[in-house]
This record gives structure tokens, C-alpha cells and sequence, in this order.
């Protein structure tokens, strides 16, 4: 059986040659136009798990988990390293056959079924869904086209998506997300003249909503294309705005694969450009620039930089001020940042004072309330209150229940109770973690 052409790809020769083995697996996934979660659901290793090995932040542990991910990814053996049969004393096998054609059989079984249906697979699909197969893979790889739309139409359909995503409706937008960016690149390729940066800054926002999806699924290595366009389409536009919610969006992918400094380095750059339009600007401005602040005051405490995050975090008050009710970003969004960073800086008495202080019902939208949820649940439990921790989680349930049946951090969470011998006053804790997919 004759090696995949991607295997030809002189990064991929040049990563086998230095062993550099997380690159090998992303192209081979990419190539086969797979996502995280799709591949996972073959393999039996969560999406998260794949994440970390792709963007080596989890090192492959043994040989033996090499060759399943060998098999699991499709890889030629020689690319990792490894034999082309298994050692005598391995017990494991590279590649089980059939009819002997050679194919993997968990492989090919899953691209016989699931890889088709992505993420929107786990609820009916509405009628207004893109048709079976599609991907956002399929659109960065020019395998969907679609016909170009009216400038108001597209721009109601990107407002839609957008609606999807801020009341946490995953599924839905996953549907959505492949025909509106072909539909989103076709109005660009189309426009004319005077409408092009028009369809540019369209065209980046449909890239930048995917990047939002995707850094929701933790599909980093996607999200990090998706960004990248999203940039590059802002660029041949004219709005400030856009571009620097894409260049924010792409630092947030940055900091996710561990490129801290160079993600606090985009998201400062990109405040600073924000921040000369602030006089003349009006609310967006001021929300735009705060947003950023808040941001690289995160970026910061993932960093373990805390005078910096507190510092950044004081500075994005004022423009908050400034922006008044914008839906953008405002005083209440302060409020739900300084919980993130005192959290993420480990102090979890503090993280809970300050979740104590804000009501959720004052968070408009959903997807900002399931981060309010998912810092106070983790600080509760980082706090040692396994109760309030769980009954956080079965509130986070009632708001926003994709944010909780289909995010790692709720998982994690769950096993976290699940292991404690805490979890056995936990009424419901089983039933939970089976809504949640945690076996």
C-alpha cells in the first residue's frame, strides 16, 4: 500500500527527520479532514488528550502509545520511528487488515460512519443544516463551494452565527459554520471593486466565529488556521474593529499552544492600535480596548505573571467605564475576569469572594455566563467544597447545558468529584457524569 501524499509534504520529511512526531499526527488528521473530536471517538482518547499531543504539550508516553496513535492517525510506521511489525514482547499490532487490503479496521470503520457527520451529529439536524459531510476542513482545503450572497443576506447569516454562539447553541453554529464560510469566501472572491472590503471584513468575521467554536472544542491546531485567516481577510479590510478582534482571537490561539509570550505581545500590539481610535471612537472602542486589557491580564496569569495581570486587569476598568451597557464589554465583564485570573493564579478563597459578588442573571449573555460558571465551579472545588463545586455544575447545567455536556473542564471536573470520597453524599453525581459523557 503506497504512502499517503501528504506524507511527501517536505515539513512533514523534515518533522520525521527531528522526531518531531506531533506534527506528523496534525497533518495526517488535517489531511484526512478529520477533527479532535471525530478522531478521539475512533481512538478512545478525548479531544483535549489529542490537543495536548498535537501541539506537544503531552509527551507520547511509550512505544506502545506510539503505535496506536500510528494506527489511530494513519501514519506509516517509518514516519514515527517505528517497525514496521511490533516487537516480539509488544502485544499490540500496527496494522490489524481485512480482506487484506491493508486498511486499519477501527479506521476505516469510523470514516465509514462518523467522520461524515462532525460535531452536529449529537442533535437532529435543523432544516436549515448544511448537507452531511461538510467541515470547515472541507472549506480550508477547497473541497465546499457554495454561491455568493447578497452583502445584507451574508451579513444576516454571520449575525445568526453569531447569535448561536453567545447563547452557547455548539451544535447548531457546528452545522451552520461550513456553508457560511464557503458562502463567505465566495462573496469575496465575487465582489467587486468597491465591495471588496466590505466582503473582506465578512469574510473575517465568519473565520473569527469559527475560531470561537473551535477554541471551544479544543481543536487548537484548527483554530489556529481559522485565525490566521481571519487575520489576513481583516486585512484587506478597513475596520479596526474586526481586525482586532481577529488579532485577539489569534492570540487566544497563541496562548492555547503555548506561545504565551508571543500571544501577550499580539493582544498588547493590538490594544495599543485599538486605543488611538478610543477619543474619537466611541463606546466600541472603549470595549474593544478594554476587552484586549482584560485579555492579556488572562494571558498573563496563565503566565504566572501576577502584578502584570492585576495590573493589566485595573487598566481595563476605566475604557469598561467608558463603554457604558456595550454588549461588547463592560463593568460586569471586569467582574467575571477578576474571578478567571484569581483563579488561574491559584488563589481560590479570592476567585470565590469575587464569584459571591456577581449575580449571573446580570450576564446578558450566555456563553460569558458559562465562563462565570466554569471558574466559580473550578475555584470551589480548588477551594476543597466538592458540594458547592457539584451543585455549581448542576446549575451551569440548567443555563447552559452545552457548555456542560460537551467541555473538558466540566468532564475533568466530574472525574475530580467522581475520585473523591466525597462524591458518595453527592446525590446524582452518576446520573450526571453519564449526561455529561464521563464513564
Amino acid at each position: 500500500m503506497s504512502a499517503p501524499q501528504w506524507t511527501a509534504n517536505p515539513a512533514v520529511q523534515q518533522a520525521a527527520e527531528a522526531g518531531d512526531y506531533a506534527t506528523i499526527l496534525r497533518f495526517s488528521r488535517l489531511a484526512a479532514g478529520l477533527t479532535l473530536q471525530q478522531l478521539g471517538a475512533a481512538g478512545g482518547y478525548s479531544a483535549s488528550t489529542l490537543s495536548r499531543l498535537e501541539s506537544r504539550r503531552r509527551s507520547i508516553r511509550d512505544v506502545a502509545e506510539l503505535r496506536r496513535l500510528a494506527d489511530l492517525y494513519d501514519v506509516p510506521a517509518e514516519l514515527l520511528g517505528l517497525a514496521t511489525t511490533p516487537g516480539p514482547h509488544d502485544g499490540s499490532t500496527l496494522t490489524r487488515t481485512v480482506d487484506g487490503e491493508g486498511d486499519t479496521v477501527q479506521r476505516r470503520r469510523f470514516l465509514a460512519g462518523a467522520a461524515a457527520v462532525g460535531a452536529g451529529a449529537m442533535m437532529p439536524a435543523p432544516a436549515t443544516a448544511a448537507p452531511a459531510g461538510n467541515t470547515i476542513e472541507d472549506v480550508l482545503f477547497g473541497r465546499l463551494t457554495a454561491e455568493p450572497l447578497p452583502p445584507q443576506q451574508m451579513t444576516a447569516q454571520i449575525a445568526a452565527g453569531r447569535a448561536d454562539y453567545r447563547a452557547t447553541r455548539f451544535t447548531r453554529l457546528a452545522r451552520r459554520l461550513p456553508r457560511l464560510l464557503a458562502q463567505a469566501t465566495a462573496s469575496r472572491t465575487a465582489a467587486d471593486l468597491h465591495e471588496q472590503a466590505g466582503a473582506a471584513q465578512r469574510l473575517a468575521e465568519a473565520y473569527g466565529l469559527a475560531t470561537q467554536l473551535l477554541i471551544k472544542l479544543h481543536d487548537d491546531g484548527l483554530a489556529f488556521a481559522t485565525a490566521d485567516r481571519a487575520v489576513q481577510a481583516a486585512t484587506g479590510g478597513n475596520d479596526p474593529l474586526i481586525m482586532a478582534e481577529s488579532q485577539r482571537l489569534a492570540a487566544t490561539v497563541l496562548r492555547r499552544v503555548d506561545h504565551g509570550d508571543s500571544a501577550q505581545r499580539h493582544v498588547l500590539d493590538a490594544a495599543e492600535q485599538v486605543h488611538a481610535f478610543t477619543r474619537e471612537g466611541g463606546p466600541a472602542y472603549h470595549a474593544m480596548y478594554g476587552q484586549l486589557l482584560a485579555v492579556a491580564s488572562y494571558t498573563a496569569a496563565i503566565r504566572d505573571d501576577r502584578d502584570t495581570a492585576w495590573t493589566l486587569l485595573a487598566e481595563a476598568e476605566q475604557p469598561a467605564v467608558a463603554a457604558g451597557t456595550s454588549d461588547r464589554f463592560n463593568t460586569t465583564e471586569i467582574s467575571v475576569y477578576r474571578i478567571s485570573v484569581a483563579r488561574t493564579l491559584g488563589d481560590y478563597g479570592a476567585a470565590v469572594d469575587y464569584a459571591r459578588r456577581v449575580d449571573p442573571r446580570s450576564i446578558p449573555d450566555a456563553e460569558r455566563r458559562a465562563r462565570y460558571w466554569e471558574d466559580r465551579a473550578l475555584a470551589l472545588q480548588g477551594r476543597g467544597r466538592p458540594r458547592a463545586a457539584y451543585d455549581t455544575l448542576l446549575a451551569a447545567e440548567r443555563d447552559v447545558p452545552e457548555e456542560v455536556r460537551y467541555r473538558p473542564w466540566a468532564q475533568q471536573l466530574t472525574r475530580d468529584l467522581l475520585s473523591t470520597p466525597a462524591s458518595y453524599g453527592l446525590s446524582g453525581i452518576r446520573e450526571f457524569a453519564t449526561r455529561v459523557g464521563v464513564a
